[in-house]
């Protein structure tokens, strides 16, 4: 039976999102806006992860005092816990507008590939910094005078719907609940992958990251990349804790091929189906078959079912989801059962 995603028929209104033109700067003219800025912001992409330039990332946010919004790719340029992390942008309608963009006089931006450039209103004040510069500008604004800029208004409206199902236990599990634990789980060393949909949305949402590659997500759907994520990485390290998070009652075509062929070169891929219509279990018992499936030296499919209400409280809070507008547009695989 072909059952559509959960959230596919409430997202009817994406918007393509233009391109973002920021001012082009030379570095010196780049420090001076910065310093002289009084509610300054930086909007973050892939591109700082690909290039390792989170460190210089970091120390801007910290020397500069100014808070970042990072996209769904970006996850981990600034742990979850940093003062100047204010959450992850482009999953939904409404997050631009809960942002309060308007209220910034200066919004650098950094790292931002194809398919990562949020729909900005008009007029505002933008500026761009290639990634190889971040260190040199952390050290060019170090003596900013400005206040900090920390507010994260689009974080603290989730948090109640994200927060409110992490004393809760017993099924059916919060995803919220679910992503919070696999951190937990997994470690600092650990990382998750997912395929775009409904596992990915609350992954990108709500997995608290500490260091970038932890969340491996696509910029747009496709099929067997969750796998195929961690079939890299464990090839590259062995023994890594990681799990490719699916929507569904069982692999698709892609994963399972992915896994088949991971399990040819000797490594293990564990895969969690996430389905609403899944095995009722209580989230200690599912992390333990987590645990299991991740431990174990050849593949395991792990099948968890969860509380698809959760979705339509975040929606109420920022909108329809927005990310992967393939998927959203019917071009995604629906799930099968």
């Amino acid at each position: 039976m072909v059952r559509e995603h959960p959230w596919r028929a409430r997202v009817r209104h994406w918007r393509t999102p233009r391109d973002i033109a920021p001012e082009a700067l030379t570095l010196a003219d780049l420090t001076d806006k910065v310093l002289g800025a009084r509610r300054p912001l930086i909007v973050a992409g892939s591109g700082v992860v690909v290039s390792g330039a989170d460190p210089g990332l970091r120390a801007l946010a910290a020397e500069a005092r100014i808070g970042v919004y990072n996209t769904w790719r970006a996850k981990g340029v600034l742990p979850w816990d940093s003062d100047y992390h204010l959450g992850t942008i482009g999953l939904q309608a409404r997050d631009l507008e809960l942002c309060e963009l308007e209220s910034y006089d200066l919004i650098v931006t950094t790292g931002l590939a194809d398919g990562e450039q949020p729909v900005l209103p008009d007029g505002l004040p933008l500026a761009d910094c290639p990634v190889a510069d971040l260190e040199i500008l952390a050290v060019r604004c170090a003596d900013r005078e400005g206040p900090e800029t920390t507010e994260a208004p689009l974080r603290d409206r989730l948090a109640a719907v994200v927060q409110k199902a992490w004393g809760g236990a017993k099924p059916p599990l919060a995803p919220t609940l679910i992503t919070r634990q696999y951190a937990l789980l997994l470690g600092e060393r650990g990382m998750v992958a997912a395929d775009a949909g409904t596992a990915g949305f609350f992954l990108a949402r709500t997995f608290p990251t500490l260091r970038p590659h932890s969340v491996e997500l696509p910029s747009e759907p496709q099929p067997g990349f969750a796998a195929r994520a961690v079939f890299a990485r464990r090839a590259a390290e062995p023994g890594l804790p990681a799990v490719a998070l699916v929507d569904g009652s069982a692999p698709d075509d892609a994963t399972r091929e992915a896994v088949a062929e991971a399990a040819s070169r000797g490594i293990s891929v564990p895969v969690v189906c996430w389905t609403p219509d899944g095995p009722q279990v209580g989230i200690e018992d599912h992390l333990e078959d987590v645990r299991r499936a991740v431990a174990a030296g050849e593949s395991h499919v792990v099948v968890v079912g969860y509380d698809p209400t959760q979705l339509a409280d975040l929606e109420h809070v920022a909108g329809d989801i927005t990310a992967w507008r393939q998927a959203v547009s019917g071009e995604y695989p629906p799930d099968t059962a």
